[in-house]
């Protein structure tokens, strides 16, 4: 069985619309390649429709059988997700949980 080589990606300071165009032409690449890991460490606001870009990303990841993560979510991603009320969707995909 071959190991799945792992796909690293900053998510941006400003993860809005703009910026989802970036991420979603690199997942596009690295969801045939293996395991996904995105750095949230650098996130200062985020929009509704990023963290559904991420939900979609993991659902397709899940279907390729690779893991899918957010790592080191900052304290604004992670207060965006509780504004949003997104935490239960949100929590399975941040490392650790």
């Amino acid at each position: 069985m071959d190991v799945s080589e792992i796909q690293s990606f900053d998510l941006p300071s400003v993860f809005d619309v703009d910026a989802m165009d970036e991420l979603r032409e690199w997942l596009t690449n690295a969801l045939e390649i293996g395991d996904i890991q995105l750095n949230g460490a650098g996130v200062t606001r985020l929009v509704t429709n990023a963290l559904l870009l991420l939900v979609s990303a993991k659902a397709s990841a899940d279907r390729n059988n690779f893991a899918f993560s957010v790592v080191d979510p900052s304290p604004a991603f992670s207060e965006a997700v509780e504004r949003l009320g997104m935490g239960e969707i949100i929590s399975p995909l941040l490392q650790g949980n």
